[in-house]
């Protein structure tokens, strides 16, 4: 009889011990599929490209479950550093940033981490991240300084007149402007590069174009960080009337208003493809990965094509 109620006992604990692991495991089934919190803090709304690159981290967002906000950095870092600060104080699951000065957040890269938050740095590299996508900015530029300097070897007999629009005050930014003017000159060894004003804007890139037409006359090639500034370039050599074969415009995103300029075979000659919104997508991907399987050390790279008026119908399809 005494073994008959120990094995009873027996029974009864084991069952109770299954029915236990049985709740542990669904409650953790639970927690897994809870709604992700992330937070994309942008360079900047007022540029296209991230206008196009946010809409493709909303799609994949909303495919995924991801609760996903959008804070607007306006081409500064105090709003970053804001942006930052009331991210962690939400405790978001993962921090997507593309920064406006690297050095300038590191620190707040950091505190996010230590109250565990993971940090994905998109399109500029910061101290430590769990991951970075993006793509090497040098060579990047190095592309697009390719299609004005092989314009200018065939079609200007090798000589002309250079401005490059910049955006000095983002290292990434630099280091593409650096590229285009190598990869120019690479190919256009007689160019003489007259001016690298700071224009990344539409505003912008009309005013420094206008002001340096005064000076310099016989400007013929500009080359932009970015479409946005190179389309007030556009507006200016026009309204100078320089409009020939002998004027060569290059940009950088290939939004669509650049594409369609390129189309028309004027003198907006090329552009680069990094595919914002596909590019989005990507990013909220490889968070989401981080998030379930932890740190991504090698870059994960946007793809980059050139753009000119032979495959512009190509990317005006997409």
């Amino acid at each position: 009889m005494k073994k008959k109620i120990l094995l009873m006992i027996i029974c009864v604990v084991l069952l109770s011990l299954i029915a236990c692991s049985q709740d542990t495991n669904e409650d953790s089934s639970v927690d897994t599929d809870e709604e992700l919190r992330m937070g994309y803090i942008t360079m900047d709304l007022g540029n296209p490209y991230f206008v196009r690159l946010t809409d493709g981290m909303k799609e994949k967002a909303e495919e995924l479950n991801i609760d996903l906000s959008i804070h607007d950095g306006k081409n500064e870092v105090e709003p970053q550093i804001k942006a930052m600060e009331d991210l962690i104080t939400q405790q978001v699951d993962a921090i997507i940033l593309s920064a406006n000065n690297s050095q300038a957040l590191n620190s707040k890269v950091k505190e996010a981490k230590d109250a565990g938050i993971k940090v994905i740095a998109a399109n500029a590299p910061v101290e430590n991240p769990d991951a970075f996508i993006g793509s090497i900015e040098y060579d990047n530029g190095f592309q697009a300084g390719e299609i004005a300097g092989e314009y200018i070897r065939d079609n200007l007999d090798g000589k002309a007149k250079v401005a490059i629009l910049q955006l000095s005050t983002i290292p990434a930014a630099l280091e593409r402007t650096k590229g285009q003017k190598e990869g120019l000159l690479s190919l256009a060894p007689d160019a003489e590069i007259v001016a690298e004003p700071d224009a990344s804007t539409r505003e912008l890139g009309l005013n420094a174009i206008e002001t340096l037409l005064q000076s310099h006359p016989d400007l013929n090639v500009v080359l932009g960080v970015n479409d946005d500034s190179v389309l007030g370039a556009y507006q200016a050599m026009k309204a100078a009337g320089k409009e020939g074969e002998d004027v060569a415009l290059v940009g950088f995103d290939a939004i669509e208003e650049a594409l369609l300029k390129i189309k028309e075979g004027g003198i907006y000659r090329g552009t680069i493809d990094i595919a914002p919104f596909e590019s989005g997508k990507v990013i909220i991907e490889t968070a989401k990965k981080v998030l379930e399987e932890g740190p991504i050390e090698e870059i994960i790279e946007f793809p980059v094509t050139k753009v000119t008026e032979e495959n512009v119908d190509k990317f005006l399809d997409k």
